[in-house]
């Protein structure tokens, strides 16, 4: 059992001039990496305050006589849903990517107009439905940190099982057989989500395997019981700070609790995340993965490697910055980064992404650049 951890300035730069020199060579080959992502789309109406009370406060006011327009604040509309944000930052990448999805006319209007500079690098299986629809609130304070709280409704998300993927009009095995890997996301909104898990990735045996469950507080003890039951089927599992405390919450009421030994409960510094990174990954038999605001940690059950996040000077945007470290990820493991190079470059990506320098996810090139840039000088 081993953990090592790259924190020092030196050490992240490092990794991210040999990254730099690997992303040389990379953009200079033909990719011939196609992934297959799913299921859900949301469009995405972003709204922005400085902090809770602004919103109360405003709302308290309005209802006191009697409703009316609340004016003056920012909001704009993204594309959203793991999935699709997923699939955009891979196709920005220069990955192949295969998107099943649902969306009503409307929304897949919105779809092939977002991905129609990707050409055929995409190809875009929609089933006809009705796509979600979240109103996220962005709070921010003086000190530049940010949370987002999401009204959601999830739509045909709710229940896309496999019959959704089934019943397009492709051969849905040839395509997952065919695929270097297969990500699935936002278990926690999707019922059926455990039936849709099974069957792609039953049916893609040559693929790796990837889960990012999303928010599951709802449901934490059935998605705990989930992992154990399909451990066999699941690569990598990709959590985030806020389902890494539900994880770890829903062990602590089970007879699983061997597991929280020699931890430090849900504290977040890169000794906890390293110790609780490695028993998860030894108990459920599944690569972990945990990005948190200080950092992210890879660990497969018997070491752990820590790579310190790289501090935004501002954030512009949250919504999506967990789809864009999980789609660095994946490129970095499909071309065969090291662990530590694996986590910086998502951590690198995820940055590019928070401080919206290229107005949404960064392309390959645009990271070429970047490190080019700054720290190259």
């Amino acid at each position: 059992m081993t953990f090592t951890f790259f924190s020092s300035v030196n050490e992240i730069n490092l990794i991210i001039k040999n990254i730099y020199y690997k992303l040389i060579d990379i953009i200079k080959s033909h990719l011939n990496i196609k992934i297959s992502v799913l299921p859900d789309f949301f469009i995405d109406r972003v709204v922005k305050f400085s902090n809770v009370d602004q919103l109360t406060e405003a709302i308290g006011t309005k209802i006191k006589v009697g409703g009316g327009s609340i004016r003056g604040f920012n909001s704009f509309d993204i594309k959203g849903g793991n999935a699709v944000n997923v699939a955009y930052c891979l196709a920005n990448l220069g990955i192949k990517v295969d998107l099943f999805t649902v969306a009503d006319k409307i929304g897949s209007s919105i779809l092939n107009t977002v991905f129609e500079k990707f050409k055929s690098q995409v190809n875009l299986h929609i089933k006809n439905g009705k796509h979600g629809l979240t109103t996220i609130f962005e709070f921010s304070d003086l000190s530049f940190s940010v949370t987002n709280v999401m009204l959601s409704d999830v739509g045909d998300n709710r229940n896309f099982g496999p019959e959704y993927v089934e019943s397009t009009d492709v051969d849905i095995l040839q395509i997952l057989n065919s695929s270097s890997a297969v990500v699935l996301t936002n278990w926690a909104s999707n019922l059926r989500g455990t039936d849709l898990l099974k069957y792609v990735f039953t049916n893609s045996l040559n693929s790796m395997h990837f889960l990012d469950p999303a928010d599951i507080s709802e449901r934490r003890s059935e998605f705990i019981q989930d992992l154990k039951d399909c451990s066999k089927l699941i690569d990598f599992l990709s959590i985030n700070e806020n389902e890494y405390r539900q994880i770890i919450y829903a062990l602590s009421n089970t007879n699983d609790t061997d597991i929280l030994n020699n931890n430090e409960g849900c504290s977040i510094t890169p000794v906890s995340l390293c110790k609780s990174s490695l028993s998860l990954s030894k108990f459920f038999e599944i690569e972990i993965c945990i990005h948190t605001s200080i950092g992210s940690v890879l660990s497969n059950g018997y070491n752990s490697v820590f790579v310190k996040s790289i501090p935004p000077s501002k954030i512009e945007i949250v919504s999506g910055a967990g789809d864009s470290w999980d789609a660095a990820f994946l490129f970095g493991h499909l071309l065969n980064f090291t662990n530590e190079e694996k986590l910086c470059f998502a951590n690198l990506v995820a940055f590019l992404y928070l401080e919206n320098i290229y107005t949404g996810a960064p392309s390959l090139q645009n990271v070429i650049d970047y490190i080019q840039n700054y720290y190259l000088i």
